[in-house]
């Protein structure tokens, strides 16, 4: 569904991914990992349009996209969830949702609020509270169900379940696990290795914006204290 042919990106003359190859395929799960400034928001905010390519392509469903717009990726099917989440903290829940699905008509953008508020019952009984006074969690729930509102056949997130408690890290990756069933195709952003393995198809590490290892989950599974090592994670140790 997306290829990453030699890759490179960034902010003006600072390059942060460079020649990075990747093949995400339809109904698959790809993990990027890495510790901060390994290029991984850059990586999946290029594929979205919003940092600049320097060089390389990026085709999605056989077509290339290098130099399409964000809104033209939007509209090909093509979501984020970004770092931050970026919600309108003055709006209500509802019409945070709305927002992300202002690409459809109305009668599918009201099929899709349905689905979302079945997919995060939390966020119903919210419908009328401004995004800002939510929890860090039910803002995560809210960014998530806003990127599904467009009906996206791509979904990119962006550190999935930084700053989250386990329930809410639980409940997000959940949703994530349920909406792949269905067949929608997503890479994860995360510094957590170990969820993020159980749900991943295949997984890159970067690190300063270069792949270190690629492979499959079940290899990632079999080597994981290499890639805690490449992430720059010790094991804890006891003077017991």
């Amino acid at each position: 569904m997306l290829r990453l042919d030699s890759l490179s990106c960034g902010y003006g003359a600072m390059q942060a991914v460079h020649g990075l190859d990747l093949h995400v395929a339809k109904g698959s799960i790809t993990t990027l990992l890495g510790a901060n400034g390994a290029g991984k928001s850059s990586t999946i905010m290029c594929i979205a349009g919003h940092v600049a390519v320097h060089s390389g392509e990026i085709r999605y469903k056989d077509r290339k996209i290098t130099d399409a717009s964000p809104m033209q990726r939007i509209k090909d099917g093509i979501s984020v969830v970004p770092e931050g989440r970026r919600l309108f903290p003055n709006l209500t829940v509802k019409e945070n949702l709305i927002v992300g699905g202002y690409s459809r008509s109305r009668d599918e953008s009201n099929r899709e609020l349905e689905r979302m508020l079945s997919i995060f019952p939390r966020l119903e009984e919210r419908l009328g509270q401004r995004a800002g006074s939510l929890s860090g969690g039910e803002q995560q729930m809210l960014a998530i169900g806003r990127a599904l509102m467009s009906k996206p056949e791509l979904l990119l997130v962006d550190e999935l379940s930084l700053g989250l408690m386990p329930k809410i890290i639980d409940i997000c990756y959940r949703a994530i696990a349920e909406l792949n069933k269905d067949g929608l195709t997503i890479i994860l952003v995360e510094q957590s290795t170990h969820r993020a393995l159980e749900v991943a198809d295949q997984v890159c590490v970067l690190e300063s914006g270069r792949t270190v290892w690629q492979g499959t989950s079940d290899e990632a599974q079999n080597n994981v204290k290499m890639i805690d090592s490449l992430l720059g994670l010790r094991e804890e140790t006891s003077d017991a």
